[in-house]
């Protein structure tokens, strides 16, 4: 599905608020009457989602000052990932080089979000509870979701991983229709995501291993989770993180990769060329003909002009070419065969951020695995199943189920 704007990238964020609508995170109209007047640029996208935003944490605001905590909880859900969508540009603004006072803009907009998601936690009624999970020599930011205040510790526990450009609060609809099945959830923001990179400038890392394993030693020796059922679920780019780490961790029981990637890089790579070839001709060219060459090709693909400036800024490079070469670490050629534990691999038949890689994925994998090819037909096509969470999601927590001892 295509929503109406030019922008090919900015109608792919359209739709995943649309997506959203199912876990009540947005709303139908909410989302088409900011669409439309979204004039096809990231200024616009910022400014009408902010007002958006605004006008919905107004009738949260209301609601709670009225005494109605339940409706103003379902309200400042919505109004929290408004002020999400708000500053999804923000990596992109901030790279093309954005005035102080539009800086300052987008910092306050990250912080509404997270004081609207607050309410929600605070008069939700769902039990959520903010975790510091200890990390080198500082914490990952997180949400644990009690399966049940009393018998959480015996419940299976999924661990939610982000992507590219999400964020913990994102994935509070994976994280409740994990509660109807029983589960205990773990959203948290690492190296290069939400609040790591936005407030403590900490850009990713490729080793995902050493952010996951930290996690996993909190959930059992600190809320002390049953150790034998523990999932890991990674998102977008959470579809190459996910796997890394249950390539070196084998306290995994499942893994989920939606949508699976082997070479983070590997749809970007010129036909007719080898990865090796690919990698070496970036490291010889200046940083000038790098730049001559890919500046071209972003301003005939807004996509690539969003990936590229977004992976800028989330790797913290300085250059497109340094960029590209911290990229080409993101790669699981003999990482993958390591993995143990049963395996999902997802794919999506219109699938435009990482084409083929699932597959890749999949082929490499020599653990007990599953690919789950997801359809036009199912209405299902776009990257993560976008417009089609329920179906997706409820394919995705059946596999699981049949998985867990």
């Amino acid at each position: 599905m295509k929503i109406n704007i030019e922008n090919e990238q900015l109608s792919f964020q359209a739709l995943r608020m649309l997506s959203e609508v199912s876990s009540g995170q947005a709303d139908v109209n909410e989302v088409l009457d900011t669409v439309k007047n979204i004039k096809g640029d990231y200024e616009s996208w910022y400014d009408e989602w902010t007002k958006t935003a605004n006008r919905v944490r107004q009738i949260a605001d209301d609601f709670l000052a009225c005494g109605y905590p339940v409706s103003a909880s379902e309200t400042y859900l919505r109004a929290s990932n408004y002020y999400r969508a708000a500053g999804f540009y923000h990596g992109v603004l901030t790279v093309e080089g954005c005035d102080a006072q539009t800086k300052r803009k987008l910092e306050q907009l990250d912080t509404l979000a997270l004081e609207c998601f607050s309410k929600v936690i605070q008069y939700g009624g769902t039990s959520i509870e903010p975790v510091k999970i200890p990390y080198e020599n500082t914490t990952l930011p997180g949400h644990f979701y009690k399966a049940s205040p009393q018998d959480y510790k015996a419940a299976p526990t999924l661990i939610m991983i982000t992507g590219y450009d999400g964020t913990k609060e994102e994935l509070y609809g994976n994280a409740v229709a994990a509660l109807k099945r029983g589960m205990n959830c773990l959203a948290f923001e690492g190296p290069g995501q939400g609040e790591m990179i936005r407030k403590r400038g900490i850009p990713f890392r490729p080793d995902w291993e050493k952010v996951v394993t930290p996690v996993i030693d909190y959930l059992i020796e600190t809320l002390k989770v049953c150790p034998e059922n523990i999932v890991l679920w990674g998102e977008s780019m959470g579809g190459y993180l996910a796997p890394r780490a249950a390539a070196f961790d084998h306290r995994v029981a499942a893994c989920v990769a939606n949508s699976g990637v082997y070479d983070f890089m590997g749809s970007h790579i010129p036909g007719g060329m080898t990865r090796d070839t690919c990698f070496r001709a970036i490291a010889e060219a200046s940083e000038a003909q790098v730049d001559a060459v890919m500046r071209k090709i972003m301003s005939e693909h807004p996509q690539v002009d969003w990936a590229l400036k977004h992976g800028m800024y989330v790797f913290r490079a300085e250059s497109l070419k340094n960029f590209f070469l911290m990229a080409k670490e993101y790669y699981l050629d003999g990482i993958a065969q390591q993995i143990e534990c049963p395996t999902l691999v997802i794919d999506s038949e219109d699938e435009n951020n990482f084409p083929g890689q699932a597959k890749l994925l999949y082929e490499a994998l020599r653990c007990p695995k599953d690919y789950l090819p997801f359809t036009k037909e199912q209405g299902a096509a776009a990257h993560c199943q976008q417009g089609a969470k329920i179906y997706a999601n409820g394919c995705t927590f059946n596999w699981i189920k049949d998985h867990l001892s």
